[in-house]
């Protein structure tokens, strides 16, 4: 991974590095940037690439030779120190508590990857580091088509990195935002994909404690790839990748027993999410809609969500069913495995295919099926 690149998104960044530079050392005025960016557009508008601000500042005499290369020099040195050995840059994705992801090319492979990257005020933290490598070694025990596979991790130039499979689509989050809602044979499916996910992880005694719509990303053929799992505990090792005893995961999705920060939890926290992340996603609400994170939490501990089928009418009785079994406050009359939630979901998508009735399901979800070639 190096800053040094041509991107149109590297060039902006590395222009505002240089902004930022100059600026800080008074060797420029806010207006003598946006004259130079004055420039910049009118050479644009004549069909022409224009020239990087820090040319343009040299050439109307706003810089010197001597400036611009000390300037160009640190920016150098900043690529240097923040690079990737085998890896290139191409765009940041996210950013989260602990680290940053990018958009990067394998240039062993020729291929594009997602590189995650501890944040630099915690790369001198032993512990955060440990946590950060624990992450990448739970992460390289699932294999599973509907969770983002780990392909390595390392260190290098002081920066630790978990390089992970790239998956270009939106995240179920995006499709909520597009539609207000999502089909609800289609959300069901991807119910079903992200049930397969956890119950792959949950034979390797491992949970992921923050699922929600934006760690869901479907990529083409409409395949559903959980990712994100920097809040995993792994039930097999010493604890967790995150600290015990305090309240981890995403207020609107958040599990009860994990909104009270009980130290001991289990797979039943991600069905209590996929639950809420369900009625999400077929509502077009939130199970509790407050802009306090915190009393959204408290209503996850202590209320009742309205039925889905409050929120819509239109719900099918056994989707409504479902997720209320998800989202039961007791851990003990929730499913108890990913493989119960699994084996509901395809019945109900079976029974839908087949042209079968729900009893009090009101009308059919309907489903394409392709005919058997005889």
């Amino acid at each position: 991974m190096s800053l040094n690149d041509s991107s149109p998104e590297i060039v902006r960044a590395r222009e505002e590095l240089f902004v930022k530079i100059a600026l800080k050392n008074e060797l420029v005025t806010a207006e003598q940037i946006a004259e130079a960016r004055e420039v910049q557009a009118k050479i644009l508008e004549l069909g022409v690439s224009p020239k990087g601000l820090g040319d343009v500042l040299l050439e109307k005499n706003l810089i010197t030779q001597e400036q611009y290369e000390k300037i160009s020099g640190h920016i150098e040195k900043l690529d240097q120190a923040n690079s990737i050995k085998g890896y290139k840059l191409i765009k940041k994705l996210g950013k989260g508590s602990m680290g940053t992801v990018f958009q990067a090319q394998q240039l062993s492979l020729d291929r594009l990857v997602a590189i995650k990257v501890l944040a630099p005020f915690l790369q001198k933290n032993r512990k955060f580091v440990a946590r950060f490598e624990k992450e990448a070694k739970i992460l390289a025990r699932l294999n599973h088509p509907n969770i983002v596979q780990c392909i390595d991790v390392g260190e290098s130039s002081s920066l630790c990195y978990i390089v992970m499979e790239y998956c270009d689509g939106p995240t179920v989050l995006d499709l909520i935002k597009r539609g207000g809602i999502l089909a609800q044979e289609r959300a069901s499916r991807i119910i079903l994909q992200v049930a397969r996910a956890l119950e792959h992880a949950y034979t390797s005694q491992i949970i992921h404690r923050d699922i929600k719509p934006d760690n869901i990303m479907i990529v083409s053929g409409g395949t559903a790839k959980l990712c994100d799992l920097g809040l995993v505990k792994d039930l097999e090792g010493s604890g967790d990748t995150t600290d015990t005893g305090s309240a981890l995961g995403t207020p609107n999705y958040i599990s009860p027993e994990q909104a009270r920060g009980d130290e001991h939890i289990d797979v039943r926290t991600d069905i209590y999410s996929l639950g809420a992340t369900y009625y999400h996603m077929v509502t077009g609400h939130t199970p509790f809609e407050n802009p306090n994170p915190a009393v959204t939490m408290v209503a996850h501990i202590n209320e009742v969500p309205p039925s889905p089928k409050d929120r819509l009418p239109g719900l099918h009785n056994e989707v409504n069913r479902i997720i209320l079994k998800m989202m039961c406050k007791n851990p003990a009359d929730r499913y108890q495995t990913p493989s119960e939630i699994r084996r509901d979901v395809e019945s109900l998508l079976e029974r839908l295919g087949a042209g079968e009735d729900i009893p009090g399901a009101g009308p059919k979800l309907r489903t394409t099926r392709r005919r058997r070639r005889r």
